[in-house]
Formats: C-alpha cells, sequence, structure tokens
C-alpha cells in the first residue's frame, strides 16, 4: 500500500514541477504568476489542457510546440520529473506514511515548501543565470518564521506534558523544561549566527572577485541555504556545493564544453549540497570525524 502513496506523491510532484517552472519563467520575465494563460514562448499560442499535462503532452508532442512546431526547451520535463522526485525524497526521509506524528507531518509539509522554493531557484540560476530576490527573500521569511512557530510548538507541548505528568511536576520544579529551553534558544542562535557567517562569506567571495562568478544572489542563498540546514551541517552543504561546482567544471572543461575562463551558474551545486547534506549530513559528519579523529 505504501508503494501506492509514493506513485501518488509523485504524480503531485510531476504537476507542481510544471507549475514551478512556470513561475521561475514569469518572476524572471516580471510577469504575474497567478493570471495569465500558459502559452508557447515562441508563437505565444495560448496552451489548452492537452499541453498541459506532465511529460505525457512533451513526449506526445515529440518535444514540440503542436502550433508553431519549434522544438521546446529541455527543461520542462527536467523540472517536472525533479519535483517528482523531490516529494517523494520528502516522503521518505521524514517517514511521513509510517507514523502519524504531527510534528513529523509538520517537517514533512515545511521540507515540502522548502522543495519548491529550491526547485525556483535552481531553474532561475540553471536558466538565466539568476537568484530572484522575490523567491529567496520569501524562502528566508518562511524559514525564520516556521522555526520560530516550531520550536515554540515544541516547547509549549513539551512544557504542558511535564505539567501533567506527576513525574514531570518535579522535573519542572527541577528546571529541566528551562534547560530545555536553553538548548533551544542556543540551538536556534548559534544556527543565526552561521547563516550570517556563510552569506559573508560570499559575499567575501564576489567582494574579492569583483562579482565574476558570483554575485549578490549566491550571498542570499548561502544565508538561506545556512538557515535550512543548520549549523554543523550548513557548513557541510557549502563545502559539497564547493565539489559538485567543481566536479562538474572539470567534466565540461575535459569534454571541452567550456573552458577556465567560463563560468557556471552555481546556485545549483549548492542547492544540490544543502540536499544532500539534509539527507545524509549526520551520516557523512560521523563518518568524517570518526575517520580523521586522533
Amino acid at each position: 500500500m505504501e508503494i501506492i502513496y509514493y506513485i501518488f506523491v509523485f504524480i503531485a510532484g510531476l504537476f507542481f514541477g510544471s507549475f514551478l517552472n512556470l513561475v521561475a519563467d514569469r518572476v524572471v520575465k516580471g510577469e504575474s504568476i497567478l493570471f495569465g494563460r500558459s502559452h508557447c514562448d515562441h508563437c505565444k499560442r495560448n496552451l489548452n489542457v492537452r499541453d498541459l499535462i506532465p511529460l505525457l503532452s512533451f513526449a506526445l508532442a515529440k518535444g514540440k510546440c503542436r502550433y508553431c512546431s519549434t522544438k521546446l526547451a529541455w527543461t520542462y520535463p527536467f523540472s517536472e520529473v525533479l519535483t517528482g522526485l523531490a516529494f517523494v525524497g520528502v516522503a521518505y526521509f521524514t517517514g511521513v506514511f509510517d507514523s502519524d506524528i504531527t510534528s513529523r507531518l509538520a517537517v514533512f509539509g515545511f521540507l515540502l515548501v522548502m522543495a519548491g522554493f529550491y526547485i525556483i531557484l535552481f531553474m532561475t540560476d540553471l536558466k538565466y543565470r539568476l537568484i530572484p530576490d522575490k523567491i529567496v527573500i520569501p524562502a528566508m521569511v518562511f524559514v525564520i518564521v516556521f522555526n520560530v512557530v516550531y520550536l515554540g510548538w515544541t516547547l509549549a507541548s513539551s512544557y504542558m506534558q511535564l505539567k501533567n505528568d506527576d513525574f514531570g511536576k518535579y522535573l519542572l520544579e527541577a528546571g529541566f523544561w528551562h534547560l530545555q529551553l536553553y538548548q533551544i534558544l542556543k540551538m536556534f542562535v548559534v544556527n543565526m549566527i552561521s547563516a550570517v557567517g556563510i552569506g559573508l562569506f560570499f559575499w567575501f567571495l564576489v567582494f574579492i572577485t569583483k562579482g565574476r562568478g558570483m554575485g549578490g544572489g549566491d550571498i542570499k542563498l548561502g544565508f538561506l541555504i545556512g538557515l535550512v540546514n543548520g549549523f554543523p551541517q550548513n557548513i557541510l552543504a557549502i563545502f559539497l556545493g564547493f565539489i559538485f561546482g567543481a566536479l562538474f567544471s572539470m567534466a565540461m572543461i575535459v569534454l571541452r564544453r567550456k573552458t577556465v575562463k567560463d563560468t557556471i551558474a552555481f546556485g545549483p551545486f549548492l542547492i544540490l549540497g544543502s540536499v544532500v547534506a539534509l539527507a545524509f549530513g549526520e551520516k557523512i559528519l560521523s563518518w568524517y570525524f570518526s575517520a580523521f579523529s586522533l
């Protein structure tokens, strides 16, 4: 039965992926996201329902517009499949189908929204070399607000459980809840400071390179990743982003698709690093510290 849930999540992701690709295009072009029908970018003909079925419409039309026969960009099916896989990954790693725990559902919802933000930023930087403020800033606000609400809810739930438990009352009097409060506030502050530090690191890179290869968007994206991953996984996320970007650049140079002087869209690799750190960060850090500890 669980496989059916994942299939449903993947199909839902396909449809959301089509919408997210539209958002990426319209944000950059300054068009309305909520109003205006989907149309061919070349002949401007409005698309109908049969043209908007994820993957299937692209396949049946053989990757071309049905009206003007212009070849369609590969980013259309790519964004749909990418979102479908992202949704399945979020469902799997949060274990949302294994339990109905409210906190797990909250994290599941948070990661789905973040997947949407990440995919839009991935596509805008990949296609236009741009990380738009209209996306990255709301994403920052969303993460901060969610963390504040979620941590507040966690503390309130813990307090009520202790208060309504015979033994918990003694723990309250002993200061156990205040210790929890201190630990959570400490974690929140450390995450914020590390996110600011990552943003300043990218600002320094932009400053010393005079904006060649990186820009203000990378500074904001670095700060966002710092918030999403939290310390120390956010440091790992940035490190992995640089590794992935370097490996891709070397591959392109070896294949003679690019030269040493060429630049690449760096945002997608930072986002990939963030996703890998979210999914496997604890295991990677545990392996690293165990392998290289004295």
